[in-house]
């Protein structure tokens, strides 16, 4: 995906007032609450060996889900 066809889905979705997600054909669901509604956000999982080396940039980035019952945060890569 890039970064406009994110934003797109995103604003079609503050603009429906939906809040749920599919992940490999599943509805995320709270691992801690059981809610479905989620703000999803992005996140880079830093490695030791490119901090070292100043290419934190180089790090794979995770896709998180918070749930907007309880704040738990899930985590996709």
């Amino acid at each position: 995906m890039g970064f406009l066809k994110d934003t797109a889905e995103e604003f079609r979705r503050g603009v429906s007032g939906v809040d749920t997600y599919e992940v490999a054909g599943k509805t995320v669901t709270c691992s801690h609450c059981g809610g479905q509604d989620f703000s999803r956000d992005s996140r880079q999982l830093n490695t030791t060996a490119l901090t070292f080396f100043d290419l934190d940039w180089a790090n794979r980035n995770a896709t998180i889900y918070i749930c907007k019952n309880c704040g738990h945060i899930e985590w996709f890569v």
